[in-house]
């Protein structure tokens, strides 16, 4: 009989609640069980928090995370294999999952230390004998409650966990449902890397039961939520009326545009990772292609010979280069997306059981769902266009988180970050290849700007007004 996995509340791990199965998309099979905590029992572990508490010195937050990285070292290949039956991913994209985060937390102190928030000095009035000063500072949320989606569940635990310790913060984590059981190793590593104490909590529940508790903490400051864009404005509007700060993350909608200075074969290879990089589920995965019009054709054929070569199958096959999507549920979604769109589909939008053939669609309308919203996974659309109405296809976009330029025209370049709405310009690069160091924002805004530093997120920046000078602030070294 499998053992049931626990949550890590407090600074111990709990096992109660009801029991969950995590399904493999790979096997259908039930590959762990883990404990769902119920709302109330949420509640209680959050009233058991230190109301004020004490400050985290930079020093044992580092050794902290120096022990989590050898944590994770030394069980990378459960890791691997966890992150593989959970998501889908195939081999590859599952040793880069597992690989970035070690890395993460390897270079996490280089990466603090080059990115420190020190804040600036307004003068209060500029005429002369004016003692007033304005000085933007910022100072820690106690308690920060994330929602961690799917597609990324262990990297971005990893960063939030790092970031917010460093902030000063202390996070409640909740990991996806669908990766619960890497949720539930995490939290055993987390205790083995012995935390500061009250710093981390890791809680399989439900979304609801877990962001309904958050609401109603008077601990907790800060809800990050990221995840669909369906859920996003429900969340905001709760945190708002319950007096909580909020920051939002929600999926993007990316668009590429090709133009004729390009290589075809380069950026064919570029749309074709970009469009199925880890089943084409990241927020930064090409939806959509604008294809200048004096190259259309040819990048059309080529595009979808490139497609009718990719293979769907079992993820550890090495020649498989698109494995299972999320669930049976999500091929089908994808499956019938497509059949409602009004293009012609060119290749692919087949499912069987959770595996889905890459499809391409052609002929698609501007106010098309496709092209207005985006599809999570590896489906992509093309449009032949002008320099003029390139414009008009990003203006549709409703979540423009990352867009991409293939082209060598400088000037065309500078045309296409000016007009993009997009927080995340990407310049002849694979837009699905992301650092984990790298400032995330976009649709909506995440952080004191659209886009933001992950030390700088879990910080809220504040003014002090008065005669500063009269005033010692003291700031944990």
């Amino acid at each position: 009989m499998k053992k049931v996995l626990g949550n890590l509340i407090g600074d111990e791990l709990s096992y109660s609640g009801s029991i969950h199965d995590v399904i493999s998309p790979v096997t259908g099979m039930v590959t762990d069980k883990v404990y769902i905590v119920p709302k109330d029992e949420v509640s209680k572990a959050l009233r058991q928090l230190p109301a004020r508490p004490r400050t985290l010195l930079v020093s044992e937050v580092l050794q902290f995370l120096d022990r989590l990285k050898e944590q994770l070292r030394i069980h990378k290949d459960l890791f691997y294999e966890k992150t593989y039956l959970e998501t889908g991913f195939i081999a590859r994209d599952s040793i880069e999952v597992v690989d970035s985060a070690i890395e993460f937390l390897n270079d996490f102190e280089v990466y603090i230390h080059d990115k420190a928030f020190n804040g600036y000095t307004v003068k209060h009035s500029y005429s002369p004998g004016s003692e007033r000063e304005i000085r933007i500072t910022d100072r820690p949320f106690r308690y920060v409650a994330a929602v961690v989606p799917q597609n990324a569940s262990l990297t971005l635990g990893i960063t939030i966990i790092a970031s917010a310790l460093y902030s000063g913060a202390r996070v409640i984590l909740r990991p996806s449902l669908q990766c619960a059981s890497t949720g539930a190793a995490l939290a055993e590593l987390i205790i083995k890397s012995q935390p500061p104490e009250w710093s981390v909590m890791v809680i399989n529940s439900m979304a609801d039961d877990f962001l309904d508790a958050c609401f109603d903490s008077d601990k907790v400051d800060l809800i990050h939520y990221i995840g669909s864009n369906r859920y996003a404005m429900p969340v905001f509007s709760k945190a708002f009326n319950s007096g909580k700060q909020c920051l939002l993350d929600g999926n993007g909608n990316g668009f590429l545009y090709l133009d004729d200075t390009f290589p075809v074969e380069e950026g064919v290879r570029i749309i074709t990772s970009a469009a199925t990089r880890f089943n084409g589920e990241t927020c930064t995965s090409v939806n959509g292609v604008l294809i200048k019009d004096t190259v259309y054709n040819e990048v059309r054929e080529a595009l979808v010979e490139s497609f009718k070569n990719l293979r769907v199958g079992h993820p550890l096959e090495p020649e498989v280069n698109v494995g299972p999507l999320f669930s049976v549920e999500h091929a089908m979604s994808l499956h019938e997306a497509i059949l409602e769109t009004k293009g012609r589909i060119l290749c692919g939008g087949h499912a069987n059981s959770a595996y889905f053939s890459p499809a391409i669609a052609e002929g698609v309308g501007i106010s098309d769902s496709l092209v207005r919203e985006g599809i999570f996974g590896p489906v992509l659309w093309m449009q032949k266009v002008n320099e003029d109405s390139v414009w008009e296809w990003l203006r549709a976009n409703r979540f423009p988180l990352s867009d991409t330029i293939l082209s060598h025209d400088r000037d065309l370049i500078q045309l296409f970050a000016g007009n993009s709405k997009a927080a995340r310009i990407c310049v002849n690069q694979d837009p699905s290849i992301e650092s984990m160091f790298e400032p995330w924002g976009g649709y909506p805004p995440s952080g004191s700007n659209p886009v933001s530093l992950w030390i700088e997120k879990y910080r809220q920046i504040y003014q002090l007004d008065g005669k500063l000078r009269e005033i010692v602030m003291l700031r944990d070294a």
